[in-house]
C-alpha cells in the first residue's frame, strides 16, 4: 500500500518505496544446504523418481512416482546452511523507484514487472502490485475527476452579488456570485478538477456557497434590515399530505 495526497493525484508523483521481501541466500545459492553438505538421494539415486515394475503373464506395467524421501528434488541435505537456516532465502528490503500517474483513483493499483518474489525452481521473479490509497483532503471531496468544496459568503454578497476567491487543487480562482444567490447554491468551475487517468482532460470543480448569517447586528443595521424586509412575509409550502387531500 502507498498513501498519497490529493495534490499528488493532480500532479502525478515519482517516489522511492521500500519493499520487504526475500532474496536467494548468497551462501547456499538457494539450495538450503551448507556448501559441501548435499548429496544424491539414496532412494532415487538423484533422479527424484521411483520406478516400480509390475509383471504379469501378458504385460509389464511401470509405475513412476515422486520420491518420498527427497520429494522429487533428487538431492538430500545433510547439513543446513547456517546463514538462512536451510530456507534457501534471506529477508531483504529493496528500494524501488515508481511513478504514480496523475488522475489515479483510490484503491487502484500499479503493476511493476519483475519486482516480486523469486518463484521456486525456475528462478524468475513475479510482479509487484502497489495499491494506491488517497488521503482524505481538508477542503475537497472527490468523485472521479470532479472535485467538490464549500465556501461561505456574507449576506451582502448574496443579495447584491460580487466576486469571491475560492481555493482550487492547484491554486485559487475567482467565482462570480450573481445577485440574489440563495444559500447552498452550487456553482461549476469548468476544468478546475483532477486529470482523467492517462488523459490531458480535466474534470470540473463544484463549489457550494453557504450564506453566512450574522449573529449580532447593530441598531442601525437592524432598522435597515427591518425596512428592507418589511413587505416580505414568511411562506410555508404545502406538504405532501396537504397536496394529497386535493386529489382525494
Amino acid at each position: 500500500d502507498l498513501e498519497i495526497s490529493l495534490e499528488d493525484t493532480f500532479n502525478g508523483l515519482t517516489t522511492t518505496i521500500e519493499v520487504p521481501g526475500f532474496s536467494k541466500c548468497s551462501t547456499c545459492k538457494g539450495t538450503g544446504a551448507k556448501p559441501g553438505f548435499m548429496k544424491n538421494c539414496d532412494d532415487c539415486k538423484g533422479t527424484g523418481q521411483i520406478k516400480r515394475v509390475q509383471r504379469s503373464a501378458f504385460a509389464q506395467i511401470v509405475n513412476i512416482t515422486e520420491c518420498h524421501l527427497c520429494r522429487g528434488a533428487g538431492k538430500l541435505i545433510t547439513k543446513y546452511c547456517e546463514n538462512c537456516n536451510g530456507e534457501g532465502k534471506t529477508r531483504k528490503t529493496k528500494k524501488i523507484r515508481i511513478t504514480i500517474p496523475r488522475g489515479i483513483d483510490d484503491e487502484q493499483y500499479i503493476r511493476i514487472n519483475g519486482e516480486g518474489e523469486e518463484s521456486h525452481g525456475d528462478g524468475f521473479n513475479g510482479d509487484l502490485y502497489v495499491v494506491v490509497r488517497i488521503k482524505k483532503h481538508d477542503i475537497f471531496d472527490r468523485n472521479g475527476a470532479d472535485l467538490f468544496c464549500k465556501t461561505s459568503i456574507d449576506l451582502k454578497t448574496a443579495i447584491l452579488g460580487g466576486v469571491v476567491e475560492v481555493p482550487t487543487i492547484n491554486g485559487k480562482a475567482k467565482l462570480n456570485i450573481p445577485k440574489g444567490t440563495q444559500s447552498h447554491t452550487a456553482f461549476r468551475l469548468r476544468g478546475q478538477g483532477l486529470y482523467y487517468l492517462d488523459a490531458s482532460k480535466t474534470g470540473d470543480q463544484l463549489v457550494k456557497v453557504v450564506v453566512k448569517i450574522p449573529e449580532k447586528l447593530g441598531r442601525k443595521q437592524e432598522e435597515l434590515l427591518k425596512e428592507f424586509t418589511s413587505e416580505e412575509k414568511a411562506e410555508t409550502k404545502k406538504g405532501f399530505f396537504e397536496k394529497l387531500k386535493e386529489f382525494v
